[in-house]
C-alpha cells in the first residue's frame, strides 16, 4: 500500500513520505478550492474574491498544500507522543485520504492510547485557533483570507477526526475510554459498532444527496471499523497459543544462489508452503510462493535483513506482533536448534479462527467439544 511513496524528510528517525496518490488529488483539491469552496466561504465571511490580488488558482494551490500541512502536523503529533511513550514508529505517509502513521504500540495503557489519539486533533484545534486569532489583526486582504481559511480547515480536521468512528481518532479515543471499564475486545466491539452505525447513516445521506465523496468516506469508515475489530479479535484469540500451533511444516531448504524458477519447481515437487534460504554460512530468510515473482532473480536476492526466529513453545502473540512490524515470516526451531516450520500470516489467521471456534464450543449453550466424536 505504501510502496509507491517518496521520503522527503526524517524526524527523530521517522521517515516522512508522500504517496503517489497526492499527484492526482492535489490538482483536484486546488481547482475545487479555487472555484467553489474558497469563493463560497469567503463570501459568507464578507470577503469578495474580486477584492483579492491573489489569483483564485494560486489561492487554491496554497490552500491545498496547507490542507496536507495540517494533516502532517496532525500525524506528527501522534508520532511524537507515541515515541515519548516508548512505541515504535515506522513512517508517516501523506496520501489521498489524509495521513497514516504506522505505530507499534499494542501494549499501550488506556490512558496512553487516549492521549496518543487526542494529540492529533489537539494540534489542529490549537493551530486553527491561532490562525483565526491572527486573522483579526490588521493584515492585507490576501493574508487575512488565507489565515481565515487555513484556520477553518484545521478546525474541520479536528472536528472530523473526533467523530467516534474507526480508524479516526475519535473511535480510538472512545475505545480507550471504554477500556477503563471493559476488556479491549469488548471496548473495540462497542466502539466499532457505533462507528459502523455512523458510517451507514453517512452513506445513506451521501447517496440521497448525490455526494459521492461523502459516500466513499462512509465506506472507508465502515471497513475501517471492521478491520480494527478483526485485528483485536485475532490478537485476543492468540492468547495462550504457541508458535507450534501456527506454523507450516511443509518447508524446504534452498541455497541463496538458487534461481527463483528452480526454487518454485523445488517447492512444487515437495508440496512445500515455504522455503528457508540458507547455506553453510547461515540462514538468510524465508520465501513464500507470493515472493517468487522475479523470474531472473536468485533466492538470496529476495530476502533481506536478519531472519526472525522462534522456539516451538514461544508465545504466539508477541511473535505475530514482530512479524507484522518487520513484515516477514518467522522460522521456528526445536530444542536441537533445528528449523521445523515457518509461521505465516495465513496460518496465524487459521489458528485464530480455530481458537475462536473452540472457545465458542466451550461457552454456555455451545456444543460440547466431546460430542464431535460421537456417532463415529
Amino acid at each position: 500500500m505504501f510502496r509507491t511513496a517518496w521520503t522527503f524528510a526524517h524526524l527523530r528517525g521517522v521517515p516522512l513520505r508522500l504517496h503517489v496518490s497526492l499527484l492526482f488529488i492535489l490538482p483536484l483539491i486546488s481547482v475545487g478550492v479555487a472555484f467553489e469552496a474558497a469563493p463560497m466561504l469567503l463570501g459568507r465571511l464578507g470577503i469578495p474574491m474580486h477584492a483579492m490580488t491573489l489569483p483564485p488558482l494560486a489561492l487554491g494551490v496554497l490552500l491545498a498544500v496547507a490542507v496536507f500541512v495540517g494533516v502532517l502536523l496532525h500525524e506528527l503529533a501522534h508520532a511524537l507522543v507515541a515515541l515519548r511513550q516508548g512505541a515504535r514508529v515506522r513512517a508517516i505517509t501523506l496520501m489521498v485520504l489524509g495521513g497514516v502513521t504506522e505505530i507499534d504500540h499494542d501494549d499501550a495503557t488506556p490512558g496512553q492510547a487516549l492521549w496518543m489519539a487526542f494529540a492529533g486533533p489537539l494540534v489542529n484545534l490549537v493551530l486553527g485557533a491561532i490562525c483565526l486569532a491572527a486573522a483579526r489583526l490588521p493584515l492585507g486582504v490576501d493574508l487575512h483570507a488565507f489565515l481565515l481559511l487555513f484556520g477553518l480547515i484545521n478546525v474541520f480536521l479536528a472536528v472530523f477526526n473526533l467523530l467516534p468512528a474507526f480508524p479516526l481518532d475519535g473511535g480510538r479515543m472512545l475505545k480507550a475510554a471504554l477500556q477503563f471499564k471493559l476488556s479491549e475486545e469488548a471496548a473495540t466491539r462497542l466502539a466499532a459498532g457505533l462507528g459502523r452505525g455512523l458510517a451507514v447513516l453517512g452513506l445513506i445521506y451521501g447517496l440521497m444527496r448525490g455526494d459521492i465523496f461523502l459516500a466513499v468516506i462512509a465506506l472507508f469508515l465502515f471497513t475501517g471499523a471492521g478491520a480494527e475489530l478483526s485485528r483485536v479479535q485475532v490478537r485476543a484469540a492468540l492468547d495462550d497459543l504457541s508458535a507450534r500451533q501456527a506454523m507450516v511444516t511443509r518447508v524446504v531448504t534452498v541455497g541463496p544462489a538458487r534461481p527463483v524458477t528452480s526454487v518454485a519447481r523445488h517447492m512444487l515437487f515437495h508440496d512445500a508452503q515455504a522455503a528457508i534460504v540458507r547455506d553453510h554460512t547461515g540462514t538468510y530468510g524465508v520465501l513464500l510462493p507470493e515472493d517468487l515473482d522475479r523470474e531472473d532473480a536468485e533466492a538470496g536476492d529476495l530476502v533481506d535483513g536478519q531472519p526472525l526466529w522462534a522456539h516451538v513453545e514461544d508465545p504466539l502473540g508477541p511473535l505475530v506482533r514482530e512479524m507484522r512490524w518487520r513484515r516477514k515470516p518467522v522460522i521456528v526451531r526445536d530444542d536441537f536448534n533445528t528449523p521445523v516450520g515457518v509461521i505465516t500470516l495465513p496460518e496465524v489467521g487459521r489458528a485464530a479462527r480455530l481458537r475462536r471456534l473452540a472457545d465458542r464450543a466451550l461457552q454456555p449453550g455451545g456444543r460440547p467439544v466431546e460430542s464431535e466424536q460421537s456417532g463415529a
